[in-house]
């Protein structure tokens, strides 16, 4: 579903929601703990999350990982940002 169709229906239900952003750590260990960090989160049941997305080189890559991985492991629809 697109987040602006989850966005209105939340509207149209007079329901609160919101979204968390994130940043693609520089570090593998960053990487896992970041994976950690998403997964607790999603337990306060986020509309979507947003991951942060910068042109070329690794960063752009992982976002894309970050975002497939946060769908398909943890069920939360995900945005890339692009700065």
């Amino acid at each position: 579903m697109k987040i602006i169709d989850k966005i209105n229906k939340a509207l149209e239900d007079d329901r609160c929601f919101w979204s968390f952003e994130y940043f693609p750590p520089r570090t593998e260990h960053g990487v896992a703990n970041l994976y950690d960090r998403i997964e607790r989160m999603c337990n306060l049941g986020p509309l979507f999350i947003d991951v942060t997305w910068r042109w070329g080189g690794k960063s752009s890559d992982l976002t894309l990982d970050l975002c497939s991985n946060s769908q398909t492991i943890y069920g939360v629809e995900a945005n890339m940002h692009m700065t």
